[in-house]
């Protein structure tokens, strides 16, 4: 049992005053230095005052272990067993946790200990976090433990047979159940359904085209992936229906592309760099054949050249000339 405010000592004053004390058993501690009982109370208080106060926030537990007692031991010897089952307890529950109890040996037919156990581990800012699954698998491994270790106590499989029993009672109440045509049923249905449709399914596409045709809806919220069946709109979750192995290899199909589509796209960028590749090529056979391309018709020259022709043709002239008057004088003079 939980207390969400510091009743340290009124807890510790109970569970002091109820006890004997007529043996060594009958104190347990854990991660306690503190030997007096005011100073291992304000141990307690100093070590809770590490958590970051919140609303409706622990600061303690109350927890009681009982045991049976045996015609064939003495109360010493019982209280010895108890000690040690204590001890185990604790050290697999709360190994950081500030631990203090008490044993009251008052009952006829049994005894117990009563332990005050700190919400927090020791000088840690926030609380221990033990979930309910984990709080019951310490139980149960404690029952074991009592059973294999100390027959002679006697005591009965209460907590392994409470959860054999929910287990046929649970069993029984889904036959009757399904006799009578209800839900169970329906869950029955929609889950052989889904173990089909998963395992024949070869695509994304075939998978959700499947489920259209059995009325079959798939939802996905965070992390939680469901079904609606659409002939009552009653919602399943996979862990519900445990499919969750048979569902991985159609998780597989949705997280990763068709196989179509990638094989047309990877068609597509070839056929891309392929024509682009042709058109390099076209494009350097056009400059290749442009280069050794003659002009059908000489370009014009510039004025500067015509000039330069023009005093060549004079040049030519004169001494095409000169040359003429010469033969002439050489004439001149045989005669």
């Amino acid at each position: 049992m939980s207390r969400k405010s510091r009743t340290f000592s009124q807890l510790y004053n109970y569970m002091r005053d109820g006890s004997s004390q007529s043996s060594v058993y009958d104190f347990f501690s854990q991660n306690l230095y503190s030997r007096t009982d005011k100073d291992i109370v304000a141990e307690f208080l100093e070590n809770s005052k590490k958590v970051k106060a919140r609303k409706n926030g622990n600061y303690l537990f109350h927890e009681v272990i009982s045991i049976t007692k045996s015609k064939q031991l003495t109360l010493d010897q019982e209280k010895e067993r108890l000690f040690d089952i204590i001890r185990t307890y604790t050290a697999s529950r709360c190994k950081n946790n500030l631990v203090a109890g008490y044993l009251h040996d008052e009952k006829e037919n049994n005894i117990h200990y009563h332990l005050m156990i700190s919400s927090n581990e020791i000088d840690v800012y926030k609380n221990q976090r033990l979930t309910k699954f984990d709080f019951d698998k310490v139980k149960r491994e404690t029952e074991k433990y009592v059973i294999d270790k100390y027959p002679e106590l006697e005591q009965d499989i209460l907590i392994s047979a409470k959860k054999e029993q929910n287990k046929n009672k649970q069993s029984n109440k889904a036959a009757e159940v399904k006799r009578k045509g209800g839900r169970l049923e329906k869950k029955e249905k929609i889950t052989n359904t889904l173990r089909d449709i998963f395992s024949v399914s070869s695509s994304m596409n075939d998978f959700f085209n499947r489920l259209a045709t059995k009325n079959i809806e798939m939802y996905n919220r965070g992390s939680t992936i469901g079904f609606i069946n659409g002939e009552d709109n009653k919602k399943y979750r996979l862990k519900t229906l445990e499919l969750e192995n048979e569902f991985k290899q159609i998780n597989e199909l949705i997280n990763q592309p068709s196989i179509k589509k990638t094989k047309k796209k990877v068609y597509e960028r070839n056929s891309c760099n392929m024509n682009s590749d042709d058109d390099k090529v076209d494009k350097k056979q056009q400059t290749t054949q442009s280069s050794f391309v003659k002009p059908e018709t000489a370009q014009p020259q510039s004025e500067i050249e015509k000039r330069k022709a023009e005093i060549k043709k004079v040049r030519d002239s004169i001494k095409s000339q000169q040359k003429d008057k010469s033969k002439g004088k050489d004439k001149g003079f045989d005669r």
